[in-house]
């Protein structure tokens, strides 16, 4: 199944929004991250789905995210996979454990491949690809 399409403007990943996913997409544009919490054992559910991994429940509502976490793991590419990154390899790519939780893949800014590190502080950070996706990134919290 293909989950992402190349922006031809770019040459960037633009991922699909599938409709159970679109709270995910609408808080991102605004700048806010919210995922599926379970309404009856009260996880935070990630990847977003259906029902929860935990105690298999169908409720959930979607709650905001503090945006705060850590580097839990990160790899480096060298290649550059699509043309977007041609100019910016090496680049990293990290595993973020958030606060309440989840692990989320994404990239990191404001930070050089040489000085990423595992346990990191990092923040929420957003880019606007087109007027209507908005990617959550992350950046070094407090300027670390």
């Amino acid at each position: 199944m293909n989950t992402s399409i190349i922006d031809e403007t770019t040459g960037r990943y633009l991922p699909i929004q599938y409709p159970e996913e679109m709270p995910f997409w609408k808080a991102a544009q605004q700048r806010r991250l919210v995922l599926q919490r379970c309404d009856d054992c009260r996880k935070v559910l990630y990847p977003i789905g259906p029902t929860c991994p935990h105690c298999g429940s169908n409720k959930f509502t979607w709650s905001e995210m503090s945006g705060r976490g850590v580097v839990h793991n990160f790899v480096v590419y060298h290649k550059p996979w699509v043309p977007y990154y041609r100019d910016r390899v090496p680049y990293a790519l990290v595993q973020v454990q958030i606060e309440e939780g989840p692990r989320l893949t994404t990239n990191l800014h404001g930070v050089s491949v040489s000085d990423v590190r595992i346990g990191m502080e990092v923040e929420a950070t957003w880019e606007e690809l087109t007027p209507g996706v908005t990617l959550l990134q992350f950046k070094p919290r407090g300027g670390k």
